[in-house]
């Protein structure tokens, strides 16, 4: 692992913050951030000893930590078919935090499962922890994307995946098994007595990720859907919501550049807030300025004012996996006249019983198509309400 994967990982081992770091080090936070992001390859190696007197390492774990300061051929593991990393990923320390703290736990099937809306970063994120961790995978790190809310495709049947995996990790069998349940024996023996990271991109239901799990420790599984993922036994979830104030700015400028916002703080997080903190309405936004030298920040923010921030297409893929009934609902919500709502509210808005309300309320939940703060109250997220109100015009398809 190169320095800022390993600078991040120990970091949120831990449990520290870039600032506090920073304050401990006496690194500057800046400094921190561009080595975690890849933007400074790797400090001097003065700077890495206070970092690692910091971090209050180990001494087998200070030492690979100094060594990643002058390493030039760094090892690839065997096996290692992860997308690429985000230069520009931010936030979602306290996320990041829980899988780190869990690889501690020894004896255990590792299955961690990452779910929220469509455009919330569910990929993004997991790529990113899955390079954070790679380094305690030396039997490999793989990825598929099951296409489970891919627009114009079918999702990955689970026997295909598990074909799949068994030829990235070199076990694909002489014959043909006539069976999903033979093909996942064999992926559990493959598993066995390995140490294997394995990402399960895009995940359409449970019974198709159930047979792509180990049946020992020692693997871990990161499954990412849309939708929550609550019927895999001894799993663990992790739900992403949108990113705070902050990360949004940073994220909008990292893609940017700093000379294109330079003194427009607040036409930034007008912009951000237009695209609701949702990171891919945020990299769209980011990027269609990027690509028009004669805009503004605050030509950017009238342009969104004008028209949806770009995000209509993965909304319309989560809608698509509704029934009949789900996605009655979820139009008439889109005209109810207040931000929030509950159950004898949204049946009266649908004419149906509370308690069929309640169900299909919670359905919709767990599509993250609203979210719900509290008990009994519902909410849409600014951008899935306008998606909400257009399907009821007609004007989405």
């Amino acid at each position: 692992m190169s320095f800022g994967p390993l600078l991040r990982a120990h970091r949120l081992r831990a449990g520290m913050t870039q600032d506090e770091l920073a304050e401990t080090s006496g690194v500057s936070a800046r400094t921190i951030s561009l080595l975690e992001t890849g933007k400074r390859p790797r400090p001097r190696l003065t700077s890495a000893r206070v970092l690692a007197d910091a971090l209050d390492l180990g001494v087998e774990a200070r030492e690979a930590f100094l060594n990643t300061t002058t390493s030039r051929n760094e090892p690839r593991g065997a096996g290692a078919f992860l997308p690429r990393d985000l230069p520009d990923f931010v936030g979602r320390d306290a996320e990041l935090r829980r899988l780190a703290e869990r690889e501690d736990r020894a004896g255990e099937v590792r299955v961690t499962t990452v779910d929220g809306m469509a455009g919330v970063g569910k990929t993004a994120f997991a790529v990113h922890a899955a390079h954070m961790l790679a380094d305690r995978y030396p039997d490999g790190t793989l990825y598929i994307d099951l296409h489970g809310f891919t627009p114009g495709r079918e999702p990955v049947t689970s026997a295909l995946a598990l074909e799949s995996l068994l030829y990235l990790v070199g076990a694909a069998p002489e014959r043909v098994p006539p069976t999903v349940d033979e093909w996942s024996a064999l992926w559990r023996s493959a598993l066995a007595g390995r140490r294997i990271l394995v990402l399960l991109d895009n995940a359409d239901a449970p019974g198709q990720v159930r047979p792509l799990l180990p049946g020992t420790s020692g693997s871990h599984v990161i499954v990412t859907s849309r939708r929550r993922m609550s019927t895999l036994d001894a799993s663990v979830p992790v739900t992403l919501d949108v990113l705070d104030g902050e990360d949004a700015v940073a994220l909008f400028e990292d893609i940017v550049g700093p000379h294109r916002v330079h003194g427009q703080r607040e036409e930034v997080e007008s912009v951000v807030e237009l695209c609701g903190l949702l990171p891919l309405a945020i990299r769209v936004a980011a990027t269609r300025l990027l690509h028009r030298p004669g805009w503004t920040v605050e030509w950017l923010a009238g342009s969104l004012l004008r028209q949806e921030p770009g995000v209509a297409g993965v909304f319309s893929s989560s809608c698509r996996r509704l029934d009949a009934e789900q996605l009655r609902l979820f139009t008439l919500l889109g005209r109810h006249p207040r931000p929030d709502f509950d159950v004898p509210s949204a049946a009266a808005a649908a004419d149906i019983p509370p308690s069929v309300a309640e169900s299909l309320l919670e359905d919709l939940v767990d599509h993250h198509l609203l979210m719900q703060p509290v008990a009994g109250r519902y909410v849409f997220h600014d951008l899935m309400r306008d998606h909400a109100k257009a399907l009821t015009a007609g004007s989405v398809h």
